[in-house]
């Protein structure tokens, strides 16, 4: 089988309903899509970076519960794990607010042979 690794944000969405938090879920466009992919048991592997925070751990350990490797997830000392907030209207569309405190050196991490 084929190996996928992909390259992307990850960013921990706070949702709201009713203008109250509701429940909060680690994602990010190509994050969502490799989750999908580790649930299906397709060997996967991220290129990302989180803080070294309480928002990075509970990323990390999320992605390790969907089967994600966190090999290629760098942990930056400086700055925090990037947020979300996320108010659902009625129908359930998101209008989204992002907080990023990333540090000036970023992205340290080794790659994976391709």
């Amino acid at each position: 089988m084929r190996k996928v690794i992909g390259i992307g944000e990850t960013i921990l969405d706070i949702i709201f309903k009713n203008n109250r938090p509701h429940t909060a879920v680690p994602g990010g466009s190509t994050f969502n899509g490799l989750i999908s992919l580790g649930r299906l048991g397709v060997p996967v592997s991220f290129i990302s970076e989180v803080g070294n925070d309480r928002v990075g751990d509970i990323i990390r350990d999320f992605m390790v519960e969907n089967n994600l490797s966190t090999r290629y997830v760098d942990r930056f000392p400086d700055g925090k794990s990037p947020i979300s907030l996320a108010f659902l209207d009625d129908d359930s569309n998101a209008n989204y607010t992002f907080y990023k405190d990333y540090p000036k050196q970023r992205l340290d991490v080794p790659l994976p042979e391709i």
